[in-house]
């Protein structure tokens, strides 16, 4: 995977699963995806979001006390940022 020395341990790790779950989300774009990762440190940043809101939203969905407005509000979000990783694969931002 693509690793960026100015992004601390927990940080680098979460934006490797982020991007990994985005590779896996958006298959057809793989390759672009894991370039923009490689290239720009804001994208990866955004890979780093990513992962954190999954990794969130993996955790309330096995909580069966979890509220399910946050589910949806977490999944949304998500799905949000996949919106955003295609705009900016696109060159829209």
């Amino acid at each position: 995977m693509v690793r960026k020395e100015g992004v601390a341990h927990i940080t680098r790790q979460v934006a490797e699963q982020g991007l990994a779950r985005l590779m896996m989300r958006l298959p057809a774009t793989r390759a672009t995806i894991r370039a923009a990762a490689a290239s720009q440190p804001h994208f990866y940043e955004l890979c780093g979001t990513y992962g954190e809101a999954c990794a969130v939203l993996d955790r309330m969905r096995r909580d069966r006390s979890a509220d399910p407005a946050i589910i949806t509000e977490y999944e949304i979000i998500c799905a949000e940022i996949e919106v955003d990783v295609i705009k900016i694969l696109l060159g829209d931002q």
